[in-house]
């Protein structure tokens, strides 16, 4: 839970920035004026952010609409994952005896999904298929609705098992003797419904920026035109915001989030998804707010925040955050965000972001950075990705580097990527070198038929003294078909065909668990007789 936690608050923090601005931007249109340089500033903000995701908007665009669609109408899908591994090395097949056996299995075997759903009834089915050269080694089924779920494998027993969602704590019980901390089958499509609309991030975001606006006051602003930056001339708007302020920011949006009800029952459905129990997770979040809120004054900015942003033809071009921050307990650090947006072209750009945060006594500096560089080629957009985190410390130091590398086009995107760490702390021959790709295209073949392709494959090195140099090439590939459609059919999970789990009694189940047993040592027997012992696979 400790990391679901550092997750809420790194998300925090993201929010507090993008509702500072625009909540600046909301209270500048209030005042919206000639050479009145809150509006300038909001009105350049705005011209940013718009180019930027409009420009991306004209790429791989059916893959935004076909999500939306699934989660709001009736489908059927069908997908296919397939896989190849590829492993070479000095040592291996002396190390790893079974290593060409499960290369092998692994480019051979298949798993085929079939599934229906209704997000208005909150109604799925699904089917598996296990294959190994075309053979299908195992099949299973799945049905849930509000109520229930029920799951069959016909290789242990053709009926379906079934089990209300709100008794899987007493099912838990009655297996184990501890008290379980998870007590619900989370329902699987409402799940999936845990993530905000387009609309409702906008709602949202209004809301929090009227929360925020009467922080700001012209009196905060101020404006100098034909300021120098970087060889060139800008309009520079400064903006100065007070400890006094930021603290009633912090605390204005930490009490508005405690409070609002959209953002947790999205929460709750994300605990419950990750088999974790929402009201003591909730419970726990909120007490850290509440702690967050009754020490907000503990943060300390004995300067404030100050923002420059050098603004040219209405886009923010550069734009410096810094500030010097002190959190309870610990030093003080001088935190700088630098970041700039320079159109070259009509598709050709470059954008970063670096933060840095420098330790007061110099003995610790924390940097990220994020740089971005796009061109049009014949197909689309190329666009060039690095993220970089180093961490300098007195007796040590660590950096990451991810390089992305992808192209676009009107119904795809294909990336390719490329990890680097190293540290101090790091033994070299214990990282292995990682590389890969991700592609994805999605087709529209009529108006309710997608066609979807993805394929995710990884190449790993190592240089290990033990087993001398090897690498690894792992690649997975799927296909998939979803159709639009009111024409469902879900199993019946209420007849003679199906066990209800919590109706059957201790000696009805010793029966039911001895013919799965005996069904099982059946489907194996068979399974390898079919199979001739994997001899079809040649190892």
């Amino acid at each position: 839970m400790s990391q679901q936690r550092r997750g809420v608050n790194k998300w925090l923090v993201m929010l507090l920035v993008f509702v500072v601005v625009l909540g600046i931007g909301a209270t500048a249109y209030g005042v919206l004026k000639e050479n009145n340089p809150m509006a300038l500033y909001a009105i350049a903000e705005k011209n940013t952010i718009e180019e930027q995701l409009e420009r991306m908007q004209q790429y791989n665009k059916h893959t935004a609409t076909l999500q939306e669609r699934m989660l709001e109408e009736a489908h059927t899908s069908e997908a296919t994952l397939a896989m190849n591994a590829d492993m070479e090395g000095e040592q291996l097949n002396q190390t790893l005896p079974q290593a060409a056996m499960v290369q092998g299995i692994l480019s051979t075997i298949k798993l085929k999904v079939d599934s229906q759903v209704d997000p208005s009834t909150n109604e799925m089915s699904g089917k598996l298929d296990v294959q190994l050269q075309g053979t299908s080694l195992a099949e299973a089924s799945l049905y849930q609705n509000k109520e229930t779920t029920a799951a069959q494998i016909p290789f242990l027993h053709n009926d379906y098992f079934a089990i209300h969602n709100n008794e899987l704590g007493d099912f838990l019980k009655r297996i184990d003797a501890e008290e379980p901390t998870v007590t619900e089958i989370p329902n699987f499509v409402e799940s999936n419904k845990a993530a905000f609309t387009s609309g409702q991030l906008e709602d949202i975001v209004i809301d929090y920026v009227k929360a925020v606006r009467k922080h700001f006051s012209e009196d905060q602003f101020s404006l100098e035109k034909s300021a120098s930056y970087e060889g060139d001339t800008f309009d520079k708007v400064t903006i100065s915001i007070s400890e006094e302020k930021t603290q009633a920011i912090v605390k204005t949006v930490l009490e508005k989030l405690k409070e609002d009800e959209r953002i947790w029952n999205v929460v709750d459905k994300q605990m419950q998804l990750q088999q974790l129990n929402p009201t003591e997770e909730r419970e726990t979040i909120q007490a850290e707010l509440d702690k967050a809120i009754s020490n907000v004054d503990q943060l300390s900015l004995p300067e404030g925040i100050t923002i420059e942003a050098y603004i040219k033809d209405e886009i923010v071009v550069h734009e410096i955050w810094s500030m010097d921050l002190q959190l309870e307990n610990s030093p003080l650090y001088h935190v700088k965000w630098d970041s700039s947006y320079k159109k070259e072209g009509k598709d050709s750009y470059d954008s970063s972001m670096d933060m840095t945060a420098t330790a007061d006594d110099s003995k610790e500096e924390y940097s990220l950075s994020y740089h971005e560089n796009g061109k049009p080629n014949k197909d689309g957009l190329h666009v060039d990705y690095t993220i970089g985190v180093d961490v300098q410390k007195e007796d040590e130091d660590f950096q990451g580097t991810l390089v992305l590398n992808t192209d676009y086009t009107e119904t795809s995107a294909n990336t390719q990527f490329d990890v680097k760490v190293k540290g101090t702390t790091i033994d070299p021959e214990s990282v292995p070198s990682i590389s890969g790709f991700f592609n994805s295209e999605t087709t529209q073949k009529k108006a309710d038929s997608y066609m979807q392709k993805l394929d995710l494959g990884f190449d790993i090195g190592m240089d290990d003294p033990n087993i001398g140099v090897t690498n690894a090439h792992v690649e997975f590939h799927v296909d998939q078909q979803h159709i639009f459609t009111n024409d469902l059919s879900f199993p019946d999970t209420n007849g003679e065909s199906t066990i209800q789990v919590m109706e059957k009694s201790e000696d009805e189940w010793n029966q039911i668990t001895e013919e799965m047993q005996r069904n099982f040592q059946q489907y194996i027997q068979n399974m390898m007789g079919g199979l001739n012992g994997f001899s079809s696979l040649g190892l």
